[in-house]
């Protein structure tokens, strides 16, 4: 049973949240249509992906400190993974499918997955629920990001403790930012992801996708502007 007000799992036929304490209605709560998963993130502005406890998982949280969705991984040994399709990725990268990614939202509805691929380098590909590709992020320098099609719609630049991403023949279009969090006794870090302006081709999810390809790629130590301290140090 699911609180409407905090997104928190409850015992079923709870009558209050353990979380919150909010009293439940008589009627059940109603788990909305795989469809709308696609609208899960269509008005999201910014968003921040993160923990709530340490050694928790990583969840994506509104402005108003709401969980949208939550972040399920799984981890495969060499040959163990077969990607979700075959599309926009070479047949070498194909052959080294190492992490998989579900992003489900509080109703525990799937709204994508990002794929990671290692080859030479690194690739990340976002699909939908139902495995159609949305955007794969190329590691590159900078970074291309291209459509579903295939087609390169922009990069990703890295900007200090951030990274960029600006549309092909465009302007920036949106910003992952990065910053050092404190859980509990733990210091982990946090991607939050500011949208200036809608992108004219990328499907909204695959942008939503980007905090989590960034953190991944920062751990991964991708080359990145060095901060003023930095460079002031060295």
């Amino acid at each position: 049973m699911i609180c409407p007000a905090c997104g928190a799992h409850n015992p079923e036929g709870s009558q209050w949240c353990e979380r919150c304490l909010r009293r439940f209605d008589a009627a059940p709560a109603v788990k909305p249509d795989v469809a709308d998963a696609a609208n899960a993130f269509a008005h999201t502005a910014s968003t921040t992906l993160t923990r709530r406890s340490a050694r928790g998982p990583l969840v994506f949280v509104e402005p108003g400190g709401d969980v949208q969705a939550s972040v399920l991984t799984e981890k495969f040994g060499r040959g163990q993974g077969e990607g979700l399709v075959a599309a926009l990725l070479d047949r070498d990268s194909l052959s080294h499918l190492d992490e998989r990614h579900t992003v489900v939202d509080v109703h525990d509805t799937v709204v994508f997955y990002v794929e990671r691929y290692r080859a030479a380098n690194s690739s990340f590909l976002v699909c939908d629920p139902a495995g159609t590709p949305l955007a794969v992020y190329l590691t590159a320098s900078p970074i291309v990001v291209r459509d579903g099609t295939g087609a390169p719609v922009g990069s990703l630049s890295p900007w200090r403790d951030r990274y960029q991403f600006v549309e092909t023949g465009g302007d920036v279009r949106a910003q992952c930012w990065r910053e050092e969090v404190y859980v509990q006794w733990l210091v982990d870090e946090q991607w939050g992801l500011t949208v200036l302006e809608e992108p004219k081709v990328l499907d909204r999810r695959a942008l939503v996708a980007m905090p989590l390809v960034c953190r991944l790629l920062w751990s991964d130590g991708f080359p990145r502007e060095r901060s003023e301290s930095e460079m002031l140090r060295s």
